[in-house]
């Protein structure tokens, strides 16, 4: 069995949660009935009515919201365009190849797992991690420089590569707490 991991291209176009984006519109809309009871007083027992209905679907809804934020995964905007291969001689990410003789520094960071409980997030987004905030970056002798994104769940992860890149720490490519980080974690 091939060790590769998926490299995936990350699409910077802002999308709403829809999920929240009906949590703030039926907040409104609550907010609305009830701030609208001091104009329309000939209704008010009806707006009354309607604002108690609305108010209890939207605890329900928002008591809904923040449970299922704990077991569902981030959002992502991704296209998977490739494979991220790590050889003890060379590196290949997509349809691009690096040797270690061309290679000047590697950093990689690699804590984001698919599922994983992530708790630096704010108070209105999902908690688990959806693995997609991995990336290796790959600096040549020649000045280019290289990120790519990759993919990592709990089976299929970097550490899966640990003897590979032991080659590259040796020859001065990765550094040691980057190493160790991968090695450890």
């Amino acid at each position: 069995m091939e060790k590769k991991l998926r490299i995936y291209t990350p699409n910077n176009s802002f999308k709403i949660d829809k999920r929240l984006f009906s949590l703030l519109l039926l907040w409104s809309i609550t907010f609305l009935i009830y701030s609208s009871t001091s104009i329309f007083t000939s209704y008010i027992e009806n707006l009354e009515l309607l604002g108690f209905v609305f108010v209890i679907i939207t605890f329900l809804y928002s008591l809904y919201f923040m449970i299922s934020n704990f077991f569902i995964c981030e959002t992502t905007n991704r296209e998977y365009s490739g494979n991220l291969i790590i050889d003890s001689d060379k590196i290949t990410c997509n349809n691009d190849v690096y040797t270690i003789y061309e290679i000047e520094k590697i950093r990689i960071l690699s804590d984001s797992f698919h599922g994983k409980f992530n708790g630096n997030t704010r108070a209105l987004e999902r908690k688990k991690s959806n693995g997609v905030k991995n990336y290796i970056e790959i600096y040549k002798k020649d000045g280019e420089y290289k990120k790519y994104f990759f993919f990592q769940t709990k089976t299929e992860n970097i550490r899966m590569f640990s003897d590979e890149l032991r080659t590259y720490y040796r020859f001065g490519k990765l550094g040691e707490q980057n190493y160790k980080n991968i090695v450890n974690y």
